[in-house]
């Protein structure tokens, strides 16, 4: 009996300590990931051709309003 006791004080304490390890990793991560800043969003607009959302910068100005630049939606506006 003691020394299934002792196997199972041993086993909580491996777990303990790998938890402990785990805990250590994720805010060294978490840490890392903060310090970079991912750049801004961009401000998406509607292809008035075929209504695919597009980024303002990618967008084709058109009579009716921004395009996404395709032949068909170029030759129906």
């Amino acid at each position: 009996m003691t020394k299934l006791l002792l196997w199972i004080g041993v086993i909580v304490a491996v777990l303990f300590a790998l938890r402990l390890l785990n805990v250590a990793k994720a805010k060294r991560r978490t840490g890392a990931a903060g310090a970079s800043q991912s750049p801004p969003a961009e401000k998406m607009v509607r292809c008035s051709g075929c209504g695919v959302y597009l980024p303002q910068k990618d967008a084709t100005p058109g009579p009716t309003g921004p395009t996404c630049g395709e032949p068909a939606c170029l030759r129906e506006h």
